[in-house]
Parts: C-alpha cells; sequence; structure tokens
C-alpha cells in the first residue's frame, strides 16, 4: 500500500481509488445526512467511480430504500419512454400495467447512469417528473405521485450538450 499512497492512489474498504474520489464521497455523505442534497449530477470519465460516487449517495440515506441503477445507454430508443415512466394497458399493442424504473425507485434513489445518451424528449419528461413528483405512464391520463431522488452522471460536457441542443 505505500506504493499506492505516494502514487496519490488509496484504499477505502475494498476500494482503490486516486485522491479525488474519497473526498467526493465525504462530501456527498456530509450533505445527505445535513438534508442538502436530493439530487445529485456526477461527471467524469469511464471509470472514475461514478457509480461508487452514485451507492455512497444512496448509502449515506436510508439503505433500505430502493437502489434502481439505470444504464441509459443501453436503453433501446424506441422504449425508453416506457422503461423509465411505465405502461398502462391498451397504451400500445402489447402494453400491460407495468411500473417503469422512476416508480421502482420510489421512497428511494435512482441512478441514471450516461444520462446525456436518452433521447431528448425523454429527457423532457424526465424533468418534469423532477419539477412536479408526478409520473405519466405510457396511455395513462393522470400522474402518480413519486418520492424518488435522482442521482445522474455522465461524461459529456452537458454545458456543450445543452449549447448543441443536445440536452
Amino acid at each position: 500500500t505505500q506504493g499506492f499512497q505516494r502514487s496519490g492512489l488509496g484504499t477505502r474498504g475494498d476500494l482503490v481509488s486516486g485522491p479525488a474520489l474519497p473526498k467526493a464521497l465525504d462530501t456527498i455523505a456530509l450533505s445527505q445526512r445535513s438534508g442538502a442534497l436530493s439530487s445529485l449530477l456526477i461527471s467524469g470519465e469511464s471509470g472514475s467511480g461514478k457509480e461508487v460516487a452514485a451507492r455512497a449517495f444512496h448509502e449515506s440515506g436510508n439503505v433500505n430504500a430502493p437502489f434502481v441503477a439505470v444504464n441509459c445507454a443501453a436503453i433501446p430508443k424506441d422504449i425508453a419512454e416506457r422503461l423509465l415512466f411505465g405502461s398502462r394497458r391498451g397504451a400500445f399493442s402489447g402494453a400491460t400495467d407495468a411500473p417503469g424504473h422512476v416508480q421502482a425507485a420510489d421512497g428511494g434513489k435512482l441512478f441514471l447512469d450516461e444520462i446525456a445518451e436518452l433521447p431528448l424528449e425523454v429527457q423532457t419528461k424526465l424533468l418534469r417528473v423532477l419539477e412536479t413528483r408526478d409520473v405519466v405512464r405510457l396511455g395513462a391520463t393522470r400522474g402518480e405521485r413519486v418520492d424518488v431522488r435522482i442521482c445522474a452522471a455522465t461524461w459529456r460536457d452537458l454545458r456543450k450538450e445543452i449549447a448543441a441542443g443536445r440536452f
């Protein structure tokens, strides 16, 4: 471990990390305990510990609450809305009453990894959920109240993505 310490690497439990991650994890935990943190955006390159930070965000709160991790880059664009927000029977051919990831995380945390990969239309609906705390399933006429904290992560520069109209 001395070689790790000289290079700026360290260990925390079974995690090997650089010097910035432990400080970030401590900040997340402190902010969560003080009630100052209801949502979190994590940015960084692949392998920088974004999911570790998301789990720290969850674990610094009620660990018995759900933690739902979604890899947005792996969601097919055609079904992203259905997977995130759910559906009502009859909304489309073969549709059933099914909750989405947002409802599954109700009372806990929803981790949206690679959020910038979601289609723009779905991002807009997700923003509405963040603002109102209501989820409208595909085919529904009314929203459902949810109590969910969002943790999102991306490697993209969101300011540039916003300027380009992609976020």
